[in-house]
């Protein structure tokens, strides 16, 4: 993170601060031309100290605009009202450096460059709050506009175009608070939508999060419980005739629920650091073992391999990985009895596939334990995510085959 990184999150940290920096820029430019007109002025010295310190109130509210925004504009809303109701007063022209003018002029005390501050804090309101205590904020600065036409028009009384000047005031009054409000409405609306789009990118991601926690459980626990069923089916038969077969499939289950446990554990942990971490998951090296673990409970599993893998990428290591399992899972589950699987590992220079295959074993002795396809499905989304090609579906000759290619990038090393 830059210094300027640094910078900008404290200041939205300390809004006061910023804020506080633009009430002082400012005052530096509306305050030397309302201290000329106050000077200039000829009315009774309370009227003009009012006006002084109304001017000042509404100049400093704009450093509170974020903090305390409501607070803010009513008290800005008070030094106005203060304000329009001052007497009108006596300035010279000549005196304010506006060549050409002579004699006295009597201007309300609402004309110093001050009061046009106000806007600020209506923006603030239209920004910050939402629509209907903006609509409410726009309500009185409209009656503020047409007290203020109001209060020239009697202060003048006959105005030099007659009403023509008076609507043109009024027009030119109302659209500077309208449009002040419109643009403030427009920051708040656009704010909203940005927080609304974020809020949707984080459920989207916490819904994808839990999609694939919900394909790593299911290849972890189905893959398992799959071969701990088998096993488990397989060794109650044998146990009175073949005690050391027996045997063997218990070392097999146990196998299977400490490899099952373990993963499991891999996987919790990753979710009580909320951090993926990419080392942990399995590759393409693994599926050897992965082979070698049915094979143990009286599969017949066959590995073939061809070529060098040194092209593929780790996302595609990890969906390989995941097919297999869900391959060789599927086929303890559904397969008959002795079913013969084949995986078939293919490296070429344009492509890598992956296939496995079984011939659906005995068609008789089919297992009942049921299956919803969520698997193939998380195995299809890895492929796809990971930039394969992905089809399953059964032989014509009995059997079941899953298939997933894919293919070398450009510019990949070969």
């Amino acid at each position: 993170m830059t210094w300027t990184d640094r910078l900008d999150r404290w200041m939205r940290a300390h809004p006061v601060v910023p804020d506080t920096l633009l009430a002082l820029a400012i005052a530096a430019v509306v305050g030397p031309p309302s201290l000329d007109i106050l000077q200039a002025a000829r009315s009774p010295a309370w009227v003009l100290w009012v006006a002084g310190i109304c001017g000042s109130v509404v100049v400093a509210t704009v450093a509170i605009r974020r903090i305390a925004t409501g607070a803010a504009f009513f008290l800005a809303s008070l030094a106005m009202v203060v304000t329009v109701a001052l007497p009108n007063t006596m300035v010279n022209p000549a005196g304010l450096g506006l060549a050409g003018a002579s004699g006295n002029m009597e201007i309300p005390l609402f004309f110093l460059p001050s009061s046009a501050v106000y806007l600020v804090l209506l923006y603030a309101v239209a920004a910050q709050r939402p629509r209907p205590k903006s609509l409410l904020a726009l309500g009185i600065g409209v009656t503020g506009a047409l007290l203020c036409t109001a209060r020239t028009a009697t202060g003048y009384g006959a105005l030099p175009a007659g009403w023509l000047t008076l609507l043109l005031a009024v027009l030119a009054l109302v659209a500077a608070v309208a449009g002040t409000w419109a643009v403030g409405c427009s920051h708040f609306d656009r704010r909203q939508r940005l927080v609304e789009a974020a809020a949707r990118a984080v459920e989207r991601a916490a819904a994808d999060e839990r999609q694939r926690i919900a394909r790593d459980m299911h290849d972890i626990v189905a893959h398992s419980l799959a071969v701990i069923v088998r096993q488990a089916e397989g060794g109650s038969a044998i146990a009175a005739k073949s005690p050391e077969r027996a045997a063997q499939a218990l070392s097999v289950i146990a196998g299977a629920a400490r490899e099952a446990l373990a993963d499991m554990r891999g996987t919790l942990q990753v979710l009580r650091e909320a951090a993926a971490s990419d080392g942990v998951q399995p590759s393409l090296r693994e599926v050897v073992a992965l082979v070698e673990q049915v094979r143990a409970t009286g599969i017949d599993v066959r590995l073939v391999e061809r070529g060098s893998a040194h092209a593929l990428t780790g996302g595609a290591g990890v969906a390989v990985y995941r097919l297999v399992q869900e391959s060789l899972t599927n086929s303890i589950k559904h397969a008959g009895s002795h079913p013969t699987v084949t995986v078939t590992v293919s490296h070429g220079p344009d492509a890598s596939v992956v296939v496995v295959e079984d011939d659906g074993g005995d068609a008789e002795d089919q297992s009942a334990v049921p299956g919803t396809g969520a698997g193939l499905r998380g195995v299809q989304e890895r492929v796809h995510a990971a930039g394969g090609r992905f089809e399953a579906g059964p032989l014509d000759g009995g059997g079941f085959r899953v298939r997933a290619e894919f293919r070398r990038r450009q510019g990949a090393s070969r």
